[in-house]
């Protein structure tokens, strides 16, 4: 599959948030994760983490035949290298409304999310090669981040329609993502694979 075929099929046909279920969190995480700093730093940190997942799995695991370890090489390998590489990037940044000291501050909470580590999981099994599992935990980034991005605008839509009082809230948003995550599958890897070509 080419390059354009992953990305689209990592930001729709395969979306972190509606079809794997990935990075759900309380809502008391939720401010300001919409932001382009946000998405700058899941996309940064998606990238570090199935780059070292995928050199991990295929060259070390795989060929010792331990690839079922990779869920305990990564939480001793590759956080720790995340969170190393978080704090550089808070500590190197002059202003704290800078956006590399945002980008450090949601990378070092990014890091121990299941979204992070599913991501590169699903990349580094995939049988994809390094730049394409890397393009793909990029592409998957955005995908969570403007699956995000629309729920919320929803969410702040429902707040504003006249609902019934049972409808209000959680059914509401449920609904919503519901249907969300549908259209997204329609956009099955196999259409996005025919239309942009093998």
């Amino acid at each position: 599959m080419s390059y354009l075929g992953i990305v689209l099929t990592s930001i729709f046909a395969s979306n972190a948030l509606l079809i794997y279920g990935f990075g759900s969190i309380p809502e008391r995480e939720r401010k300001g994760s919409t932001s382009l700093a946000s998405a700058l730093a899941l996309a940064c940190v998606n990238v570090i983490a199935s780059a070292i997942l995928w050199l991990i799995h295929s060259l070390v695991l795989a060929p010792l035949r331990l690839a079922s370890l990779d869920i305990l090489f990564f939480a001793l390998i590759a956080v720790p290298i995340i969170k190393f590489i978080a704090r550089v990037a808070q500590q190197s940044s002059i202003k704290q409304d800078s956006i590399l000291f945002k980008l450090g501050e949601r990378s070092d909470d990014l890091a121990v999310g299941s979204l992070v580590y599913g991501i590169a999981l699903l990349s580094a099994r995939s049988g994809y090669g390094l730049l394409e599992a890397v393009a793909a935990s990029a592409a998957a980034g955005l995908g969570y981040w403007l699956s995000q991005f629309l729920l919320e605008a929803v969410r702040e839509r429902l707040e504003l329609s006249d609902l019934p009082t049972s409808f209000r809230g959680a059914p509401a948003m449920l609904l919503s993502a519901g249907l969300m995550a549908l259209a997204f599958m329609g956009l099955d890897a196999a259409l996005i694979k025919n239309l942009v070509g093998a």
